[in-house]
């Protein structure tokens, strides 16, 4: 008899069926499969976060388009992301890496430096790992351990009607930076650096939790839509996302125009952006934005309100119609 194939459920149907394959026996393990880390308890009452983070040549990177540093660089800021997102500071890295034998070694040294160099800029050292034989092409898997104070800790689960939405930074620019690169063309540098060198918010993070508790907190891999649908799903909320309030930087704006799309449609399923969705009281918003753009220089952006009904994600146009808001992002299969 056929079985159900991966391509069927889905990438995130995948995960939930691998958690019920799995049992969690210790009492320390505040949180396992399904968030952007897992969270266990120290006998302090604070947190140990553990993430980890695979990137394949020809799904996630080609090598025609970024150098081995950029490409080290972008495997350990995804990973540090996660962290971020859960409100933490990285502390330690280990690097499993496949690659095929002709692969030269300054190649190898430069992919390293790359990871090497996102690590130690937001205090993560990388102290092991293990290197394989590919019959193909690279695989870089990276697992971080991070920190984050009991009172600091952020999950996809906590979001409560009434909370404001809200976003770092811009959105889409990743995708319109791949787009770019793939043109070959008239090249716009920052929407490349968006792709190629994404920085992850642990400095944002922090600065949000210097002032407030944010009730839920994801980072943006997959694309806006996806991500809001997480949290929702988690916290058991419905959400209200107004379309005009996303932010857009103006190289994402004209490299959508110049290829006919749509740019809300980057902003929504592009991806890998790794900035910051979060929401937390109103009253909080004027307080986190002033600290986050005085400390950081990264800007804040309200961008919707969480609302009690699990079934109606939203996004609202310019005109105040409502459409349903589905995942749209990235998924593996």
């Amino acid at each position: 008899m056929r079985g159900m194939e991966i391509r069927e459920i889905g990438e995130f149907g995948l995960i939930e069926k691998i958690k019920g394959c799995v049992t969690t026996q210790k009492e320390s393990v505040v949180l396992g499969i399904g968030d952007d880390a897992a969270v266990i308890k120290e006998t302090s009452g604070n947190y140990w976060l553990i993430t980890s983070d695979t990137l394949v040549e020809g799904v996630h990177f080609r090598q025609e388009f970024a150098t081995l540093w950029q490409i080290g660089w972008k495997a350990g800021a995804a990973n540090l992301s996660d962290i971020a997102a859960m409100g933490g500071e990285p502390r330690w890295a280990v690097v499993c890496l496949s690659f095929p034998g002709h692969m030269r070694v300054r190649d190898v040294e430069d992919l390293y430096r790359g990871m090497d160099r996102v690590c130690s800029k937001f205090g993560c050292d990388i102290v092991g790992g293990d290197t394989t034989l590919s019959m193909g092409g690279m695989t870089i898997s990276i697992a971080v351990v991070g920190r984050v104070d009991e009172e600091r800790l952020a999950t996809r689960r906590g979001a409560k009607v009434g909370d404001a939405i809200c976003v770092t930074g811009d959105l889409g620019g990743s995708k319109a930076g791949l787009e770019s690169l793939k043109e070959k063309g008239q090249t716009y540098g920052y929407a490349i650096r968006r792709h190629l060198e994404p920085v992850p918010r642990i400095h944002e993070a922090k600065a949000i939790g210097d002032v407030a508790r944010v009730h839920a907190m994801i980072d943006i891999s997959d694309g806006l839509s996806s991500e809001v649908n997480h949290i929702c799903r988690e916290s058991r909320t419905g959400a209200r996302i107004f379309a005009a309030s996303i932010p857009v930087h103006e190289d994402t704006r004209e490299i959508a125009r110049r290829r006919g799309e749509s740019v809300l449609d980057y902003a929504l399923s592009g991806g890998e952006d790794f900035e910051l969705l979060f929401t937390l009281a109103p009253e909080k918003v004027d307080a986190v934005r002033s600290h986050v753009e005085k400390n950081t220089g990264t800007p804040i952006s309200v961008i919707g309100e969480i609302t009690d009904d699990e079934k109606m994600i939203v996004i609202v146009d310019e005109d105040g119609n409502e459409e349903k808001l589905f995942p749209l992002g990235y998924q593996h299969f």
